[in-house]
């Protein structure tokens, strides 16, 4: 690999940690969004299920949208609305901002991972594509180990607003270093829903999906039930 290549993959790693830890550090912060909206537990958790249904039906749908349009500048556009919406959750002072703000949110969450994985195979080596997702794909367990603890500890510090104000940060910083990175002459492949959805019906697929599922599930019912007792 390449020098380039290489400060390309670092990007994508770095990009998916941001995008993983804006994803699953509202776990860590239920108690404290419940407390500052005056709601209860199990309307903040529903904040969880909205995240999560907004990326599985928005992911592939806007995927095969945005499929047409060149890699280079629909990813700063992607990653400056993902910035954009950890914004508007570090300032909701309202419930129904702040679901809204994490469905938008998590639809681009969705797309940004999908464009990570495209890019990544279409310039990197063949023999070195299946390490450097890997390594993309790592970003889960880093966000769980390092980047969901951080933003929980600064938020019952500093409040749960400023947890999304970080992670509009780091935001930032994903969007200078990809616009340094990521090459300008990727084009898009016409894509289609249909296509998407077809995906499905592949057994390998299905068990892809549901290795991480469920062990994902595991973890943070583990974590969702610490933080119970805890508080």
């Amino acid at each position: 690999m390449t020098k380039q290549q290489k400060l390309l993959t670092l990007n994508l790693f770095l990009l998916t940690f941001v995008l993983g830890t804006s994803e699953f550090v509202i776990v860590g912060l239920l108690t404290e969004v419940s407390n500052g909206l005056n709601i209860a537990i199990s309307t903040a958790g529903a904040l969880v299920s909205a995240f999560a249904i907004a990326f599985a039906i928005g992911t592939p749908i806007l995927t095969a949208v945005f499929s047409r349009f060149s890699k280079y500048p629909l990813m700063l556009v992607l990653i400056a609305v993902f910035i954009a919406g950890n914004m508007l959750t570090a300032i909701s002072g309202s419930y129904a901002l702040l679901l809204a703000s994490r469905v938008i949110t998590a639809v681009v969450t969705g797309v940004l991972i999908a464009l990570a994985m495209a890019i990544s195979s279409e310039t990197v080596p063949s023999e070195k594509r299946g390490a450097v997702i890997s390594i993309i794909f790592t970003r889960f367990t880093i966000a769980s180990v390092i980047g969901v603890p951080l933003g929980t500890y600064i938020g019952q510090w500093g409040g749960w607003h400023m947890t999304f104000g970080f992670t509009a940060l780091l935001g930032i910083g994903s969007f200078i270093s990809s616009s340094a990175t990521i090459p300008r002459g990727l084009k898009g492949t016409r894509s289609s829903l249909k296509k998407q959805i077809g995906l499905l019906t592949n057994p390998r697929m299905i068990i892809a999906f549901f290795i991480p599922a469920f062990s994902i599930a595991a973890t943070y019912t583990v974590y969702g039930g610490s933080r119970r007792t805890w508080s």
